[in-house]
């Protein structure tokens, strides 16, 4: 019965899909507010979006990580997100 239980757990582990797989995201866009926590793009479709950014997300301008208050209107932004959640922000000042 203990194989049974730990062959189970070995196949489900092996066959659910991750979380950071499953719903990872990137999006695109010129960098229009930033009002920390809160970020706001335009996508290049012209489509906005708005991202709420917490202290584990990478935040990096010109390939030096700063923080959320060292962007400014006009970036050029390329932001990482699962959902909800932020992991990296990535913009380049043109």
């Amino acid at each position: 019965m203990r194989q049974l239980w730990l062959v189970l757990l070995c196949a489900a582990l092996l066959f659910a899909p991750s979380a950071a797989a499953a719903g990872a995201a990137v999006d695109r866009g010129i960098v229009l507010r930033v009002q920390p926590p809160r970020l706001g793009i335009r996508e290049l479709d012209g489509s906005r979006k708005k991202f709420v950014i917490n202290r584990a997300t990478l935040i990096t301008l010109d390939g030096h990580r700063v923080r959320l208050v060292r962007l400014r209107r006009g970036d050029v932004a390329e932001i990482d997100h699962a959902g909800r959640f932020v992991i990296a922000v990535r913009a380049f000042r043109p």
